[in-house]
């Protein structure tokens, strides 16, 4: 593909001026494809601190006429300021430049050019700053030109894809949009080159402080890009990349970057307001199917497609997530299902806010785990919500889809459950709730409050009037399977105080440790405790 993207004035140039025919490149002929953009003329020592970047300065060698050693303690300092190019007049203040100067030069890849003699410098001046200003002129022309055509591309509604089309036909380099949900949109070109959509390498990207050029890894390559964030302050960071792929970026190409960035703004707005409205429209179906609240199955299939959610007549399970510290706001839940939503893979789930809580589906397509989706899921409500502040209740599976509010009602009650026994595991089903599953289903009868008490109560009012801990005690041991030495660890206390309290409360309670029988109906009180805690300003009268 040709290359007509028009560059700038390089020190190579500087030969072909006609008033600079005659000039000689003694050193860093390695940098001659440095950019000038303009002319700077040096006749006293502290130039220093007034050079800028991209100048080509130019001396009669006077500041240097007792000293021409002292070029060679500017060069390195030239070259850090950004300076393009040294040229020096000889054989009138100093006949030639330091040898020390010329190899400093070439280390670093810094033009020095000897200029005749006759060299006037206000020619000089005026030849250079003229391509200079022409050639910027003409890149202007090109940026305005470009911005032009896309804005009018956008106008007639062609959308974001078309237009990143059409910026990767002018820049003739791969594109990348990434909008505030980690989602990329891909030029032709960056379709082509099949990298990693969920590279870490694009997020890298959006953290890192500086936007402007930067260094990235795409397969085996390591190449330069160039990174502008899209003018919307409504977005999360919209960020537009070229990559230098084909082609050395230019000046031009990243001010057109940095232009269109405005039009990528207005575009992203409006296809958000769209998705808005269409999602509002998703959301309400979802929540009606899930609840149960669309009876037929007709019309279960008819609003499915309606609102372009079409549900595969597959198995399914409904999910509900649970919090285990403090609830995320809303707009973190409506941040979470947006995310999930875009996941290319993740269309077999579906997600909404009913009630205040997050609920899923999640279709069985045989090729994907149920485990490996919710692990999938887990990592993405992590990138919203904290790790480690919620949990998935599982429902159980389903046949069919318009079956899926049953799964629902099921996952409500683990989660009911979980909240009220504290359960922390990432994933809970009916298999990880044990005995609570039935206890769960009692209902709230005297009786089982009376068999709850008689075990509970004597363990309370011994541990307040001794100021030790039976309950806490009997609780862990259990929970470590009745191993002394596994509970005494998690309580940090001494095995042989471990021993005395379970013994101590055995007596109290008037049960054979070594009796099965007993030991279960204990274990079940303290069940039944954890479900549904024992009420202080209550005087029960039944006590064992």
């Amino acid at each position: 593909m040709a290359n007509n993207v028009i560059t700038g004035l390089t020190c190579s140039d500087i030969l072909l001026i006609p008033d600079l025919k005659e000039a000689v490149v003694l050193a860093g002929a390695g940098g001659l494809h440095r950019y000038i953009n303009r002319v700077n003329v040096m006749e006293v020592p502290d130039v220093i601190d007034w050079v800028r970047p991209g100048e080509f300065l130019i001396t009669s060698g006077f500041p240097f006429r007792d000293q021409p050693d002292l070029i060679s303690d500017m060069i390195p300092q030239l070259n850090q300021k950004g300076v393009s190019a040294l040229g020096i007049k000889t054989k009138r203040f100093i006949d030639e430049v330091p040898a020390r100067a010329l190899e400093l030069a070439d280390q670093l890849d810094f033009p020095i050019f000897e200029l005749p003699s006759s060299t006037s410098f206000s020619d000089v001046v005026r030849d250079i700053m003229e391509r200079v200003l022409v050639q910027e002129a003409r890149e202007l022309s090109q940026l305005q030109s470009r911005f032009q055509k896309l804005s009018k591309q956008l106008l007639h509604g062609d959308g974001i894809e078309d237009f990143l089309r059409s910026l990767d036909g002018m820049l003739h380099n791969p594109i990348v949009l990434l909008d505030d949900m980690d989602h990329l949109f891909c030029s032709p070109q960056a379709e082509e080159l099949k990298f990693h959509r969920q590279s870490p390498v694009w997020l890298q990207l959006r953290d890192e402080a500086g936007l402007g050029i930067c260094f990235i890894t795409l397969g085996e390559r390591r190449i330069r890009a160039y990174v502008s964030a899209v003018n919307d302050k409504q977005m999360n960071q919209c960020l537009l990349i070229l990559l230098e792929w084909n082609q050395e970026l230019t000046m031009v190409d990243q001010l057109t970057i940095d232009r269109v960035g405005v039009l990528v703004g207005l575009e992203m707005i409006n296809a958000n307001a769209r998705r808005e409205v269409e999602l509002k429209y998703v959301d309400q179906f979802l929540q009606d199917w899930i609840s149960g609240r669309i009876v037929a199955g007709e019309d279960l299939k008819l609003r499915a497609e309606a609102c372009g959610c079409p549900l595969p007549d597959l198995a399914m399970t409904a999910a509900v997530v649970g919090w285990l510290d403090m609830r995320p706001e809303v707009k973190q839940l409506q941040q979470a299902v947006k995310r999930i939503r875009t996941r290319p893979d993740l269309q077999h789930v579906k997600m909404t806010i009913i009630e205040g809580e997050l609920a899923v589906t999640i279709a069985d397509r045989g090729d994907i785990l149920l485990s490996d989706t919710l692990q999938r899921l887990l990592t993405e409500l992590s990138a919203v919500c904290a790790k480690d502040t919620f949990v998935f209740c599982i429902g159980d599976k389903v046949s069919r889809p318009d079956l899926v509010h049953f799964s629902y009602e099921s996952a409500k009650k683990i989660y009911h459950i979980r909240e009220i026994c504290g359960f922390r595991e990432p994933f809970i089903d009916y298999r990880k709730l044990g005995v609570f599953r039935l206890l769960y289903h009692l209902p709230e009868l005297e009786e089982i409050r009376d068999y709850r008490d008689q075990y509970l109560i004597p363990l309370l009012d011994y541990d307040s009037k001794h100021n030790v801990s039976l309950l806490q005690t009997l609780t862990q041991y259990f929970k470590n399977s009745r191993n002394v030495k596994k509970t005494s660890a998690a309580l940090f206390t001494h095995y042989n105080t471990v021993t005395y309290r379970i013994e101590r409360a055995c007596e109290l309670l008037n049960l054979n440790s070594d009796d099965g029988d007993d030991m279960l109906e204990l274990q079940l009180a303290l069940k039944l405790h954890e479900m549904r805690p024992y009420e202080k300003q209550r005087n029960p009268q039944n006590r064992r």
